[in-house]
């Protein structure tokens, strides 16, 4: 039986702190059920490339 297997690190534009930064969200779909993480890690939404996902 296979399985399918997705990351995806996306930007979390509306929790955008007082300094400008956003976090990070790491997104883990195992045969389609999806979990979502914070990663702990904030950039600058400006700076995020949302094509190369970084």
């Amino acid at each position: 039986m296979n399985k399918t297997f997705r990351l995806r690190f996306d930007v979390k534009k509306a929790k955008t702190n007082a300094n400008g930064t956003a976090p990070i969200y790491l997104r883990i779909t195992i045969d389609g059920k999806i979990t979502e993480l914070a990663a702990t890690r904030y950039v600058l939404p400006e700076k995020w490339n949302p094509a190369a996902k970084k």
